[in-house]
């Protein structure tokens, strides 16, 4: 099983299930209640602010997505996980080092970084899994990077989604032995 699809089967599933059968207002939308069903697993998140923006980013992707079947709703589950974290890793590796300035251990530590943001208590196992996904990633985004000044931020962004699917359909693992940060607590 994909470990993305395992990583956030169940965030996915409690945030749909919060939206699905929530008693929404009159204008709220699909996102402000994935949001709010996000943030309302954040307790063991550190930074809860960065936590919030990744919720708001990743609940965004995903309304945009068709979510009218099971199938789909896994297609955006994957999708929108490897593509926030890509994205969110990238965007604060650009703010805080610069992309031309950046590393291959840059690169890794801002992916681990989101791993961690959204799935606080990993096990040795599990960070295996995390690291094989940010290693499957790092030389395609210093790639992306070098290349960088000469594209569009329209092709930029879909380089970074390209690099996301590619990442998340080749990882392969053992179910993570921890629960991501939002899963709700029964």
């Amino acid at each position: 099983m994909n470990v993305l699809k395992q990583a956030v089967v169940a965030v996915t599933i409690s945030v749909l299930a919060c939206t699905s059968y929530a008693d929404p207002a009159p204008n709220s939308s699909f996102q402000s209640q994935c949001v709010d069903a996000w943030m309302k697993k954040a307790d063991q998140a550190t930074d809860k602010v960065d936590y919030k923006n990744f919720g708001e980013k990743y609940c965004g992707c995903a309304a945009a997505m068709p979510l009218d079947n099971d199938q789909a709703i896994q297609k955006a589950i994957q999708q929108c996980m490897s593509r926030t974290l890509l994205h969110d890793a990238m965007d604060s590796l650009d703010e805080e080092v610069g992309l031309s300035d950046a590393k291959d251990t840059d690169v890794d530590e801002y992916c681990q970084d989101r791993w961690n943001l959204i799935y606080p208590n990993q096990t040795d196992a599990d960070k295996k899994v995390t690291g094989a996904y940010c290693e499957c990633a790092k030389p395609k985004l210093l790639d992306l990077i070098k290349q960088s000044d000469n594209m569009t931020e329209k092709q930029y962004n879909e380089s970074i989604d390209s690099i996301a699917a590619s990442c998340s359909g080749s990882v392969k693992e053992e179910q993570p032995t921890t629960a991501p940060a939002t899963t709700p607590a029964q």
